[in-house]
């Protein structure tokens, strides 16, 4: 495994950690038209990087390059719409359920083979959102249900793209490149049969677009791809559940929502569900290597 594919994976998560901010101020514009270009941008630079170091795109019209956009894409717009109907930590931390999401899914339908620590992990984590959206106990805020409703939905998106991508033998760049490419077609066609009106924009709608796409909602698709397949994929785990405390503390230092103990307290019961995960999967990779040692 390499260093450098590892800090590749980890330069992913802290990009990851800026998607709650990013998404709340791209909240005022449709999320299809945001995504169109995001998606268009990591698709260049995809270009980019296959023309310097002699790479082919996979074709467009493949199968599974198919399947893989429409999930990517379909996880990215519910994800920014979610942020039009509910606060925008609730629905960031909701969304950062998707690894104990993967867990379970993964042991149901993937082969995952997590074992117990897997579910425990994945309990931890929706306690920890059942006190953050709680108010007054566990009581839901209806005003809010359907932000948080689509805000699982993407969960489970991702943890489904997840799991069909880590059973994928293509190049990383080369079929990232042209599954972002196929997602902004799908967003763009949606675009255009909801009348595709395109706004004023300001700089800072400009801005955030670019952010977007060079960043959380496209380029940190090749540096994940690439530091989970190369790098140190267990070590990439556990910091993966950095993101949402990094979402949280910055939405905090912007003024996207007020600190306070349910925050601290789901912030916390998130990390340690995927720390449970992450160890349990491990050891569980390990026993078996020495089972078979023997």
């Amino acid at each position: 495994m390499s260093a450098r594919h590892t800090g590749l994976g980890a330069l992913a998560i802290l990009s990851w950690g800026t998607l709650g901010a990013l998404g709340a101020f791209s909240a005022s514009l449709p999320p299809y038209l945001v995504l169109t270009f995001c998606f268009a941008v990591a698709a260049a630079m995809g270009l980019v990087i296959c023309a310097a170091t002699g790479r082919k795109p996979v074709r467009l019209l493949d199968r599974r390059t198919v399947l893989f956009a429409g999930l990517l894409a379909a996880y990215h717009l519910v994800y920014l719409e979610a942020f039009h109907h509910a606060a925008p930590i609730p629905v960031s931390l909701i969304n950062y359920l998707w690894p104990a999401c993967l867990i379970i899914l993964g042991n149901l339908y993937f082969q995952l083979r997590s074992g117990f620590p897997g579910y425990l992990g994945a309990a931890l984590g929706f306690v920890g959102v059942l006190v953050l959206i709680g108010k007054d106990g566990f009581v839901l805020q209806l005003s809010e249900a359907f932000g948080y409703g689509l805000a699982f939905v993407g969960a489970l998106l991702w943890a489904t793209f997840s799991n069909l991508r880590r059973h994928d033998s293509s190049d990383a760049i080369s079929a990232m490149t042209t599954i972002c490419f196929a997602s902004s077609l799908i967003c763009g066609l949606w675009w255009m049969a909801n009348g595709a009106n395109l706004p004023a924009l300001t700089a800072q709608d400009v801005w955030v677009i670019a952010a977007l796409g060079l960043g959380p909602a496209g380029g940190a698709f090749f540096l994940w791809d690439l530091g989970m397949r190369q790098g140190h994929a267990a070590l990439l785990g556990v910091l993966g559940y950095s993101a949402p405390v990094l979402s949280t503390i910055l939405m905090l230092v912007l003024g996207l929502g007020q600190p306070g103990w349910k925050v601290f307290a789901a912030i916390a019961l998130i990390t340690l569900g995927g720390i449970v995960v992450q160890i349990g999967t491990s050891a569980t990779s390990s026993g078996k290597l020495k089972a078979s040692a023997r």
